[in-house]
């Protein structure tokens, strides 16, 4: 990348070192610091990990599609209780939020990553939210440690930075689920257990953090108000599985498997049907907030690339936070950029087509140039909708 690009990822290290006080951050950055001479390429790392800053997401202004996640499953059988594995719990408790909301919330779609017990990749579970269009994405994980069976207590991760030794060490037994899979081209070679590689992550904050804080807050507060269980709070730490997604996004460590009453609990009935409903109430509180605060949102009418009547399929390729100036030199390449408002975010827009069939091949090409998670989506009146409804309303 030049002496420029080194110079300047130089300065920001050394800034980094200035503001971090304690031991651990330190010892991160210096390690960091190093990252250019043990990485080739470090410049094209960096902007790897800030993808999911133009990621695409869905953010209108209800909350209508839910992606839940239960870690691990299948060969992955995650941490290991004396009478349970992590990824029995995990399943058991997402499908009962699942079933929750499907029961009280009949407008929110709700999706899982998996539904038995089946070995899902990572990047497989973030590209079902995001070709979902998903509004949230809930990863549900047990916790466990080797150094005593006494810790206890849930606690709810966003995507940022590890504060300390023990979020990192979180991150790292739950990201070395990609060790058990085939192919890891989509993590460029991301080593799970190389503490300096973390520190990209580091560089990395979702257009969706506040919101993801949001939802963890109101986790957290449900576990530990409603169920009684011990309040870990809520933590920031590189999960590849929510830096994948590009909506508000948490990772939630319902308790200690390796504690015998943490796993007890766990492992019955009611305290499944407790952490259940403990998220269920969570996510519909935030539903609520959401919409209410959000009613108002429409898109901008001299951004809507549609007009009454208008029913076609599009690629949405990319989102930004500000409006970019000149799409010819920034999305170069693509054809027929358009872009229309939604939520405080700009959503790029490739062609307007009749079938879902050319819209499909154009995101081919999109995605050839660059855009690997470029999706189609359908516009109805002139309205986002979704693919079904497109089809339906083309039929008549």
């Amino acid at each position: 990348m030049g002496r420029a690009f080194c110079q300047g990822e130089n300065d920001y290290f050394w800034q980094l070192k200035i503001r971090c006080k304690d031991s651990f951050s330190s010892r991160i950055i210096n390690e960091a610091s190093m990252i250019q001479r043990k990485f080739f390429g470090f410049g094209a790392l960096v902007l790897l990990f800030l993808l999911p800053l133009f990621a695409n997401a869905q953010k209108g202004e209800k909350i209508q599609t839910v992606v839940i996640d239960a870690g691990h499953g299948g060969k992955d059988s995650g941490a290991l209780g004396k009478v349970t594995t992590e990824k029995a719990l995990n399943l058991a408790v997402a499908l009962k939020f699942g079933k929750y909301i499907k029961e009280n919330l009949p407008d929110v779609r709700v999706i899982y990553t998996r539904s038995t017990d089946k070995f899902v990749e990572l990047s497989e579970r973030a590209a079902i939210a995001n070709r979902n269009n998903a509004d949230v994405f809930i990863s549900i994980h047990c916790n466990s440690t080797e150094k005593t069976t006494t810790v206890q207590g849930a606690e709810t991760f966003v995507m940022g930075e590890s504060k300390n030794e023990k979020n990192l060490e979180v991150a790292k037994k739950e990201n070395a689920a990609i060790l058990l899979e085939d192919n890891t081209d989509a993590y460029d070679n991301f080593d799970p257990n190389s503490t300096e590689a973390y520190i990209l992550f580091s560089l990395s904050q979702s257009l969706y953090q506040s919101q993801s804080l949001n939802l963890a807050d109101k986790v957290q507060k449900q576990f530990s108000n409603k169920v009684g269980r011990h309040d870990r709070g809520v933590q920031q730490a590189g999960f590849l599985v929510l830096w994948k997604t590009s909506m508000p996004s948490i990772l939630v460590e319902l308790g200690f498997i390796n504690n015998p009453k943490e796993e007890q609990f766990l492992n019955s009935e009611k305290g499944q049907n407790q952490m259940a409903l403990a998220l269920y109430r969570a996510f519909a509180e935030y539903k609520r907030e959401f919409e209410a605060e959000n009613h108002t949102v429409t898109p901008a009418m001299d951004e809507k690339p549609t007009s009454n009547g208008d029913t076609y399929f599009t690629v949405q390729f990319a989102s930004r936070d500000k409006k970019v100036v000149n799409t010819n030199k920034d999305f170069k390449g693509v054809k027929e950029v358009n872009v229309y408002e939604y939520n405080g975010a700009f959503r790029y827009i490739s062609g307007r087509f009749t079938t879902k069939a050319d819209a499909t091949k154009r995101q081919a090409e999109v995605r050839a140039l660059g855009y690997k998670d470029a999706f189609v989506i359908a516009f109805i009146n002139g309205e986002r909708g979704t693919i079904k409804q497109a089809e339906e309303a083309l039929k008549k």
